[in-house]
């Protein structure tokens, strides 16, 4: 599906995340990341979490959302939802290093590539049907997280 171009940046995020999403959940075979360990795939989240996907959710916290919330009764708890599911994906990172740590990162990825999945097929679209043109006064202001700092 096309993206109106202001929120094209967060889909490239996404499509990174679900990458990060499938190299970490149970039998993922290894690739080129080397990911052939449990400490290896905890070191990874680790790192995509801090230089990833959170700047990727400030971007959606503090500029795209404020902006679509308050336009639309449905579209605001679809957003509240969302932001309910931030706060989860904060928790499962914090508990990836405790106790069942394969267990911990299969339900980290399985929630990450959901939340993904459920921005792309019915957020956005939602924000795009209900915002429309509107949009266009973001153009600009949300940037690729591997763009904007190089990873």
């Amino acid at each position: 599906m096309k993206r109106h171009k202001a929120i094209v940046p967060l889909s490239h995020d996404h499509y990174d995340g679900l990458f990060i999403a499938q190299s970490i959940k149970k039998n993922f075979i290894k690739t080129d990341l080397g990911l052939s360990s449990i400490e290896d795939k905890i070191k990874y989240v680790i790192n995509a979490y801090n230089t990833e996907l959170i700047p990727h959710f400030n971007h959606e916290e503090v500029i795209l959302f404020p902006f679509a919330m308050g336009k639309d009764a449905e579209l605001d708890k679809m957003i509240n939802d969302i932001l309910e599911e931030h706060d989860a994906i904060h928790k499962a990172v914090s508990k990836i290093s405790e106790g069942n740590l394969e267990e911990n990162l299969n339900e980290f990825g399985l929630l990450l590539e959901s939340h993904i999945r459920k921005e792309e097929r019915i957020l956005f679209p939602k924000i795009e049907e209900i915002l429309g043109d509107e949009l266009s006064v973001l153009d600009g202001q949300i940037v690729a997280v591997k763009d904007s700092c190089g990873i």
